[in-house]
């Protein structure tokens, strides 16, 4: 069997990753059959190796396989050679905590021959139900402005939106008031991670775990912190390439412009290409549970 979980809410995505792995665990007690491969350098006689290999505890294997869509031979090759997965009582496990282009030929077939579950973004009524859900499960209550009110200032950031309502929900004994929300969340973060990327552009690796510490101590998780990293990152590469062009030509705020074109002196454009590719495998890494959030982010630091 093949199984792919792709989108843009990643959050989810991984959750629903990591509840699979649970009941197999629980099913698999061995331990043996559950294994995690990165794509990258990874062909189709390595995945037949782990998925065919003839168990000797006689139990289902799980393998989880991440970033394929970004090996365009071993797409080529699963399109060509999947027969025996498809068949197979195993399971392959392709995640990609992203989106993927709707045109995409590996997609297309998969769509038609494996089970497909796309994570989008939660929007409307739909978020608003997954935050009451969330905060209902931690044991607490929110009025219908205040749920309003963190909808509207989180969007569909999931990440963050986990950190926020366990704030809220441990501040809060009783009922979360809009008064709570707008005490306690944060709408916007990239003021804050600003300084942390002036501490990494200026290589002063103390400050910057420094200042990486105090975000996690105010509730924000690594992966969100990996992300704001990310962005900035991709904000300061447009900059670096572009010809001149000016905040809006590039689509961006003045401020996030002025930002990245002082950071951008700092670096080579080879460096944040090296530094954003290590984020995107060490998000890989953490997405399915092969490296502890907060470790990955203290490697990023210490490789910059």
């Amino acid at each position: 069997m093949i199984i792919l979980f792709y989108g843009k809410d990643s959050y989810r995505a991984k959750k629903k990753l990591n509840e699979l792995m649970e009941e197999h665990k629980t099913k698999h007690k061995s331990g043996l059959n559950l294994r995690y491969l990165d794509a990258k350098g990874t062909s189709l006689s390595d995945l037949k190796n782990e998925m065919m290999a003839i168990s000797m505890f006689r139990e289902k294997k799980l393998v989880v396989l991440t970033g394929t869509f970004n090996n365009s031979k071993l797409k080529d090759e699963l399109i060509e050679g999947a027969e025996p997965f498809i068949k197979s009582d195993n399971i392959l496990l392709l995640f990609e905590g992203e989106d993927v282009n709707a045109k995409d030929k590996l997609l297309s077939f998969l769509a038609k021959e494996a089970k497909v579950e796309k994570f989008d973004l939660l929007k409307g009524d739909k978020l608003s139900l997954w935050i009451k859900k969330e905060i209902e499960e931690l044991g607490g209550k929110i009025n219908n402005n205040a749920l309003a009110l963190l909808a509207d200032m989180i969007q569909g950031d999931l990440w963050q939106l986990s950190n926020e309502i366990v704030k809220l929900a441990n501040y809060s004994k009783k009922e979360i008031t809009e008064e709570d929300v707008k005490k306690l969340v944060n709408p916007n973060n990239e003021t804050n991670i600003f300084d942390t990327m002036d501490a990494i552009a200026q290589k002063n690796k103390k400050k910057a775990v420094d200042l990486i510490k105090k975000h996690i101590e105010k509730g924000e998780s690594a992966i969100y912190l990996l992300t704001m990293i990310a962005s900035q990152i991709r904000n300061i590469i447009s900059v670096k390439s572009s010809d001149g062009e000016k905040a809006y030509d590039l689509g961006m705020h003045p401020f996030v412009f002025s930002k990245s074109l002082s950071q951008s002196r700092n670096f080579s454009l080879e460096d944040l290409k090296r530094i954003y590719a290590r984020i995107v495998e060490l998000d890989s890494q953490i997405k399915i549970g092969k490296i502890d959030q907060n470790i990955a982010i203290d490697m990023l630091i210490a490789e910059i």
